[in-house]
């Protein structure tokens, strides 16, 4: 079978592609572990949606386990079991001593000496209708382990959780180029060695293929490896041209902001009372937005303020702005990379 230049070339784009398709698999550290873009913390047979918060450092933004930045961070349980409520539960941060890293469990917290001697914050047992949340500053950056108990009174049970974490932690970027060069270096090797065994005859092959590989894949990697511009977003149609100003600059993960549109009637157009909706999702992970968006204002005759935005992944969004009039209905779909 005949081998062009021009098949490898659409294979390995094929490849990649797929690659940036692909869903990421959370490996979790433990106690918590990543179920439909939810972070959910499993005390026993309890669950709980587990969230983090650096409000100085990072605002809104949502954590599941590692932290990016030092200082205030706030710890969110919220029940998802009513059994919870009844029970006494503290949380404990202790540094990680153990020598196992992300991969420290029960067993090695179990086998401490003298747990309190590495613990920097402990919050006593409290009973909590339907949330606990505690606050700790950390003042360095570290490997840590946060301990979640919970105890029944009346069974004397004790359920506990154990999850590895990190404080300024910045790897997240760094592991997935890692990852992402090891594959293009295993795929290319692979085509590399298909075409020495097809045209090993042809000495010139193998640094062409490999030119013709490098350049390929860097045309493709400023698409992963950056957002997209999201400070400023139009769409358009026959009858309405919109511009999009967020209140993030750029839009972040996990953060409720507000979209400020701007709408342009086309030359002629004699309507006045548009009515505004909004909606979104990702076409490729077939999901919506986890909020309902809301025209929360009319600014001017040609300005609406939507409240309640929020983008929990990275990846291309859809979002569909519906105008409605008392004759017409247009959608307009704004497209973007996060």
């Amino acid at each position: 079978m005949q081998c062009s230049f021009a098949h490898l070339a659409s294979l390995l784009r094929i490849s990649l592609f797929s690659m940036v398709l692909a869903p990421v698999t959370a490996f979790p550290h433990g106690g918590v572990v990543l179920e439909e873009d939810i972070c959910l913390i499993k005390v026993g047979f309890y669950q709980a949606h587990f969230t983090v918060f650096q409000p100085e450092s990072r605002q809104h933004e949502q954590f599941c386990e590692d932290l990016p930045d030092t200082g205030e961070s706030i710890f969110v349980l919220e029940y998802l079991h009513d059994g919870l409520e009844s029970l006494e539960v503290d949380f404990r941060i202790i540094e990680n001593t153990t020598g196992n890293g992300s991969f420290a469990n029960k067993e090695d917290v179990d086998r401490l000496d003298d747990i309190a001697a590495v613990t920097v914050f402990y919050q006593p047992p409290l009973k909590n209708p339907d949330v606990f949340a505690v606050m700790h500053e950390f003042d360095q950056e570290g490997e840590f382990i946060g301990v979640v108990t919970a105890r029944d009174d009346n069974t004397s049970k004790t359920y506990t959780a154990v999850f590895p974490f990190e404080t300024g932690f910045t790897g997240g970027d760094a592991q997935d180029i890692a990852v992402f060069t090891i594959i293009m270096t295993i795929f290319l090797g692979w085509l590399s060695f298909l075409g020495f065994k097809r045209y090993r005859s042809r000495a010139t092959l193998l640094p062409v293929l490999s030119v013709m590989s490098i350049v390929i894949a860097m045309q493709s990697l400023p698409a992963l490896a950056q957002p997209g511009a999201t400070n400023n977003l139009r769409g358009s149609n026959e009858n309405y041209v919109i511009d999009v100003t967020p209140s993030l600059a750029p839009i972040g993960i996990n953060q409720i902001h507000s979209w400020l549109l701007t709408i342009h009637p086309s030359e002629g157009s004699t309507e006045k009372n548009l009515r505004i909706s909004i909606n979104g999702g990702m076409p490729l992970h077939d999901h919506g937005m986890q909020t309902t968006p809301k025209v929360a204002e009319k600014n001017s005759q040609n300005q609406y303020q939507v409240d309640g935005m929020k983008f929990h992944m990275r990846g291309y969004w859809e979002v569909a702005i519906r105008i409605d009039t008392d004759s017409t209905t247009d959608e307009i779909v704004i497209g973007f990379n996060l």
